[in-house]
């Protein structure tokens, strides 16, 4: 397949949540329509955008929908200003600096954060979608309707490169913007992430359990760490010489995660069950290991559990 052509996934993605007519982002866009008495022309060059925002969603099944989402969001925003009259004057210089089209134009933001400028050029909006994970819509919206707001009265953008103007210049709003209250929502599931790519991000969650003297399970939400604390445990784990086999005296053990896709794994137990009476299981290696070695912080302990929270992620060196 060439770099130019979309994958299958990005295709589908295309067709169900882009081009469909009654996917959210047309109904958004017909919303728009009807109160500005003009057409409305979403334009996105894809390739570009995959290129450019692609290294964020791994799950590339996430990714149409989430551009969808955040660019659903920009018209919500604008459909809330002409809806509500929040700035009649505001309203009034749109119509007429469209003319009888208004295009949006959907990209990547070159500062990180979600833009809006005014292309005079094109006689419409271009707008700068955030990289990272999309904020909840609610908050997106509302930072779409402040940047839209301040698109009039701020520096133009110039017509050859667009993307590369940031829009925090200082000027003052207009006296009609107001802070806007917003609150969050339960997403769309088509915008998540599979839940072995979900639980790569913090907060990471471990906890121990360790009340007798045969077993000790660690249960935790980040499954490399697991991973590098079996690795570990097996490194240096004494060998049970009355067994003739020679066997490691405790097991190590790792549980694969029934969620997901690929091999992660959410539980590791050591035990020593059937094995060389002399020797006992304690919780007190995993827990200096994950403490010193990880960071993980201390949440809460009792008789036979410990609870660790960590929030600082971990990254991948390649």
């Amino acid at each position: 397949m060439s770099p130019s052509t979309p994958s299958l996934t990005i295709r589908v993605g295309i067709r169900d949540h882009w081009d469909r007519e009654d996917a959210p982002i047309n109904t958004a866009r017909s919303a728009v329509k009807q109160l500005l008495g003009i057409d409305i022309a979403l334009e996105v060059a894809w390739e570009d955008l995959l290129l450019d925002l692609g290294d964020d969603y791994p799950d590339k099944s996430t990714f149409i929908p989430s551009v969808a989402a955040a660019s659903q969001a920009f018209l919500n925003g604008l459909c809330e200003i002409l809806e509500k009259e929040i700035n009649p004057e505001w309203s009034d210089t749109l119509l007429e600096r469209a003319g009888g089209r208004l295009r949006v134009s959907i990209g990547a933001s070159k500062n990180g954060e979600a833009t809006v400028t005014w292309s005079s050029k094109d006689a419409g909006f271009n707008v700068g979608l955030p990289r990272g994970s999309i904020p909840s819509s609610n908050e997106l919206q509302s930072h779409f309707k402040d940047k839209l707001l301040d698109c009039f009265t701020g520096p133009q953008t110039p017509p050859e490169d667009w993307a590369d103007v940031s829009i925090d210049a200082t000027y003052d709003k207009p006296a009609s913007t107001k802070s806007h209250e917003y609150f969050d929502t339960l997403p769309d599931i088509s915008i998540l992430p599979r839940p072995d790519e979900l639980l790569l991000k913090p907060p990471y969650h471990l906890v121990i359990y360790g009340g007798g003297k045969s077993m000790v399970e660690v249960q935790c939400s980040h499954s490399p760490t697991l991973e590098l604390l079996a690795e570990y445990l097996k490194k240096w784990c004494k060998i049970n010489h009355r067994d003739t086999r020679h066997p490691p005296a405790v097991e190590v053990k790792l549980h694969q995660s029934a969620f997901g896709f690929g091999l992660t794994y959410d539980r590791l137990t050591m035990s020593i069950e059937h094995r060389n009476p002399d020797f006992l299981v304690s919780p007190m290696i995993v827990l200096s290991f994950v403490e010193r070695v990880l960071n993980y912080k201390s949440v809460s302990i009792d008789s036979s559990s410990w609870i660790f929270r960590r929030d600082v992620e971990f990254k991948t060196i390649k």
